[in-house]
């Protein structure tokens, strides 16, 4: 299973805005998956397939996006999308702990 690209990564690699890359999704150019009910996220090769019908404008950005971030942008943005799994698990985690200390 691939991984999905974020706005961010997709408006990187296609040389545009994020604006532009959301109406793309809502101009039907480009399929968009929410992801939470409110994260954008979509598949490389619809976003390839998308550039080669763009301008020469954004034939000229090249990134990959995933390789151009940091670590510590990935880690914020895997907290920022994660963050209700996370807190959930720790609260399960510690009531779980709790139980069974308690005997």
């Amino acid at each position: 299973m691939e991984k999905l690209w974020t706005t961010a990564e997709v408006a990187r690699y296609l040389g545009v805005s994020e604006a532009e890359v959301e109406q793309f999704a809502r101009d039907g150019r480009l399929t968009g998956y929410k992801l939470g009910g409110r994260f954008l996220r979509f598949r490389p090769d619809q976003v390839h397939t998308l550039k080669e019908t763009l301008a020469p404008r954004a034939q000229e950005a090249v990134v990959a996006p995933a390789e151009s971030r940091s670590w510590q942008e990935r880690l914020r943005d895997f907290v920022y999308f994660y963050d209700f799994y996370i807190v959930s698990f720790i609260l399960l985690a510690g009531l779980v702990v709790y139980l069974l200390s308690s005997r």
